[in-house]
Formats: structure tokens, sequence, C-alpha cells
């Protein structure tokens, strides 16, 4: 996790841009990834914004007390995306 990630949340800063895989080191700049956001919440104690966390409940990514579920394969909205990226589960 970025130290001045840390920094700015602790100063009131509520609002990051997570993009993985987006570094590049020869300009000496470095992306945050999901994992680095879903970590500083719990360590600082703080929640989504309450509608994004409510869509988190609502597509079944995280539970009411605002922890990430595993992923379920067998969930009908996960199985629904994975039939329409190809997967083998049925997109109908």
């Amino acid at each position: 996790m970025d130290g001045l990630m840390v920094l700015l949340a602790v100063a009131g800063v509520n609002f990051l841009i997570a993009v993985p895989g987006a570094d590049d080191i020869m300009l000496n700049y470095q992306s945050l990834s999901f994992h680095d956001v879903l970590a500083l919440r719990a360590m600082l104690g703080l929640r989504p914004a309450p509608e994004f966390e409510e869509w988190l409940v609502r597509m079944e990514i995280a539970d009411r007390q605002g922890r990430i579920r595993p992923p379920n394969p067998e969930a009908p909205r996960l199985a629904r995306l994975a039939g329409y990226a190809g997967g083998a589960a049925d997109a109908h």
C-alpha cells in the first residue's frame, strides 16, 4: 500500500482512483489497485459511500457489514456475467 495514499486518507481525502496494472516506473507513476483501497478502508475503519455500498450489496459483492464476499461462481449474477464473457455458464 502506498504511504501517500494513507496520508491522504488520514487527512480526509475521500476519493481515490484505483486502476490496477497502470504502473510506469520510468515516469515514476504508480497506480493504486482495488485491494489497496480495501486494505485502507479496513485499516482506518472506513466504509464506502452509502450509494456505492448499497450497490455492492445489491450486486452480491459485499455483505451488509461492508465486507467483500468471496466470489461464488454459482451466484446468478456472476454466472450470467460468465456467460456474457463466453464462460461455461449459461447466459440466459
